[in-house]
């Protein structure tokens, strides 16, 4: 695909272009052509700098409507020149998803990582490497602008690294790469450092003729709190009371998760196993308290 001109016909230095996304890596790897960088808890953010400055969310919609301090980020950033990045809420030395929800952060941050325009032209084409290198080369670590780093090859002592620091995860990027605007594609993979609990499932819901939605509590001060939703199993199939929505017998499920919401619901949650009946029941006592 090198070689090729990958930009919408008609697009220019201050509009939207789709962001490319990553599939889920099943784990860490380490490889040699591949870059592994910081996955940035946060909202993405596509900075196009044209005749005037715009930050864009994934799906096209203005940012800096809803935080304008983003308008401060405009001279770090070069006339035409394109940039993808992640926008976080910084608190504490860490990003903080929920503060970033609620638009009460007191200081932001454009984590940027890849470059799309610079030096009059686009550069979707070129692989990673290369926009890499560009990316050094028109910005740097200034005011909300900072340029994210990573390593080559050791995707596995990254990861660990990323879980001791308490962050989101990984993303893994082949080096030689091209950028596929709104594509989701292998050559740009992720792992997320998950934590895992056991939760009780109170009640199931049919999202389609094939699959269904759990409803999940956890134990608090001897009670039981609502803790959002998850996906169950391909093929588990319900066995309710008539109309009521709930199980005929005690099921307990253990999910990794990123994190708990200031609402009690679970980010990023996905199901490893699960134990239903007299098994459930023999489980060890859920615990009140989660990180």
């Amino acid at each position: 695909m090198r070689g090729k001109n990958m930009a919408p016909a008609n697009l220019s230095p201050g509009d939207f272009v789709p962001p490319m996304l990553a599939v889920t890596a099943d784990r860490p790897f380490s490889r040699a052509g591949w870059w592994f960088e910081t996955k940035w808890d946060g909202y993405r953010a596509i900075i196009s700098h044209g005749r005037t400055f715009h930050v864009y969310s994934r799906r096209g919609h203005d940012l800096m409507r809803w935080y304008p301090v983003l308008r401060q980020a405009a001279p770090y950033v070069p006339q035409d020149t394109v940039l993808d990045a992640e926008l976080v809420a910084w608190e504490d030395g860490q990003p903080n998803f929920s503060a970033l929800q609620q638009r009460r952060a007191g200081h932001y941050l454009l984590m940027v990582f890849d470059c799309l325009y610079a030096h009059g032209r686009w550069l979707m084409h070129e692989p990673f490497k290369t926009r890499l290198e560009i990316l050094h080369q028109v910005v740097a670590t200034r005011g909300m602008i900072v340029v994210s780093e990573g390593v080559a090859e050791r995707g596995e002592d990254y990861f660990r690294a990323i879980e001791d620091m308490n962050l989101e995860g990984v993303m893994a990027k082949r080096l030689d790469g091209a950028y596929l605007p709104g594509r989701r594609s292998p050559s740009w993979q992720k792992f997320l450092a998950l934590k895992s609990a056991w939760f009780w499932v109170t009640g199931v819901q049919q999202s389609d003729h094939e699959h269904w939605l759990w409803h999940l509590a956890r134990e608090q001060e001897g009670r039981l709190v609502a803790a959002g939703r998850v996906s169950a199993p391909a093929g588990w199939t319900a066995s309710m009371e008539t109309g009521a929505g709930r199980l005929s017998s005690p099921l307990a499920v253990e999910v990794a998760y990123r994190e708990i919401t200031h609402e009690g619901h679970l980010r990023h949650a996905r199901v490893r196993q699960w134990r239903q009946g007299s098994v459930a029941q023999s489980l060890p006592p859920i615990p009140d308290s989660l990180s």
